[in-house]
Parts: structure tokens; C-alpha cells; sequence
């Protein structure tokens, strides 16, 4: 060994001015080193113990800030509201999608064949809402019947009518609006709408069996109607016929 190696006077002279643990540390890192020789030694030797101390205390201070570099940060995750916007954004692993259309209805039929009317019309009102929201072109017609259904199982008879009455006139091609239009004028005593409704049901579909027997009890009812008038005008027979017209009808109406 030629010498003893030393930081340069002129690396650490602006020390004094620096601030921190931080800083210092900085500094130290980048001094360069000064060969002394190995004569001068013993003139350095008064003050060898204090440089050599000195020496060591910046070789464990640069140990020091190695370390604390060296530890792994908490991870910075930026502005608070964005990360909080990400989270939010990160898919649950439960999320199932939403209900289509068709589950929908096939729900609410359910409901109005289980005479579930009050919940059958808050779930087609809600579907509504929903639908009026999306801004969609055209409305769900099945959803329009089956609310028609829940308003006359609920006997809000009026605005069922009106339901229908809408339907045939968006969609006079279809026999259900019209065969269920028929059935409400019956219950009133219509007997001549209820034809006309289920003459057009049977024209618009010649295969829809509920309309072709709707439209034969009417004329049953009518039939009896008519007697019964002729009964009163004073024909025996035709009351014969009223009777024995009228125990018939009870009858196959018998549940």
C-alpha cells in the first residue's frame, strides 16, 4: 500500500451548509478520494487517530443511507379521489347481469298466472320506467297485454279497457288485444261489441282456439238473449227453449 486514501479538503467544505441527514448523506456519496503518501505519514501522526475516526464515521453514515434507500416504499397510489374512482371501477367477482327483457315478462306472466296481479303491475311499471329511461324506439307489446291482464285482475276494468283499446289500434293485426277486449265487454253486458271483438280476434288469427270459443258462448248468450225476448212477447216455445237453454249454459260453465 502506497498511502492512506482520504476524502479531498475540497469535498467537504460545503458541508456546513448543507442541511438534512439526507443531504449530507448525498454529498458524502460523491467525494473522491486523495492518496496521501505514505512520507508524510508521521508528520500527519498528532492528528491520525481523528482522521481515521473521521473516515470511518462516513463510510458508516453512506452504510446508512444505503439501507434506508434500500427499504421498499408504501406504494404511492396518486391523487386519493382517482384511486377511490378505481376501486369503485374494479369488478366484483359476484356480479351476475341483469334480467333481459323476455326473463322479464316471463316473471310477470308467472305472477298473472298465480293471480299475483298488485306484483305482476308493479314489476311491469317498473319495467316501464325502465324502458322510457333507455329511450328505445317502439314499446314491448307483450308487456302492454300483460298489463291489461294485471288491471283487470285487479279490476280496474276502465283503464284495462283502454290498455286494449291502445293495442288494437298500434296493433290491430294481433287477436289477443281484441279477444281480451271482448271479455271485458261481456262482463258489462256488451254483448254486440264482444261479437264484433271476437268475429275480428278469429279474422286476424282463424287458429285461435280461445276466441273461437269465447265467440261461441257469446252466441249462446245471444241465443238465450233472444229467446228469453221472445218469451216475453208471449212464446211458449221459445221459453221452453230459454229454459232449457239457460240450465245448459250453467252447466258447462260448472268448474
Amino acid at each position: 500500500m502506497d498511502g492512506l486514501i482520504v476524502p479531498r479538503p475540497e469535498a467537504y467544505k460545503p458541508l456546513g451548509k448543507l442541511a438534512g441527514k439526507t443531504a449530507f448523506c448525498k454529498s458524502m456519496a460523491k467525494m473522491k478520494g486523495l492518496s496521501i503518501p505514505m512520507r508524510t505519514l508521521p508528520k500527519l501522526k498528532p492528528i491520525l487517530p481523528l482522521l481515521i475516526s473521521f473516515v470511518m464515521t462516513l463510510g458508516l453514515a453512506n452504510v446508512s443511507y444505503a439501507q434506508s434507500s434500500s427499504a421498499a416504499p408504501e406504494p404511492d397510489r396518486g391523487w386519493n379521489a382517482l384511486a377511490n374512482v378505481l376501486d369503485a371501477l374494479t369488478p366484483s367477482a359476484q356480479t351476475n347481469p341483469p334480467p333481459s327483457g323476455e326473463q322479464i315478462n316471463r316473471d310477470i306472466q308467472k305472477k298473472l298466472d298465480q293471480k299475483q296481479a298488485e306484483a305482476a303491475l308493479e314489476a311491469i311499471e317498473a319495467r316501464e320506467l325502465e324502458l322510457a329511461a333507455l329511450g328505445g324506439p317502439g314499446r314491448d307489446v307483450q308487456l302492454m297485454f300483460q298489463k291489461g291482464r294485471a288491471l283487470a285482475q285487479l279490476g280496474r276494468i276502465a283503464e284495462a279497457e283502454a290498455v286494449y283499446r291502445e293495442m288494437t289500434i298500434q296493433y290491430p293485426e294481433l287477436a289477443e288485444p281484441w279477444n281480451n277486449l271482448a271479455i271485458l265487454y261481456i262482463s258489462r253486458n256488451d254483448f254486440d261489441q264482444a261479437r264484433l271483438a271476437l268475429e275480428t280476434a278469429v279474422m286476424n288469427n282463424p287458429r285461435y282456439s280461445a276466441a273461437i270459443a269465447n265467440l261461441a258462448d257469446l252466441r249462446l248468450l245471444l241465443a238465450l238473449q233472444d229467446y228469453e225476448k221472445a218469451a216475453a212477447l208471449g212464446d211458449r216455445s221459445a221459453r221452453t227453449k230459454a229454459q232449457a237453454l239457460r240450465q245448459f249454459i250453467n252447466g258447462i260453465n260448472q268448474p
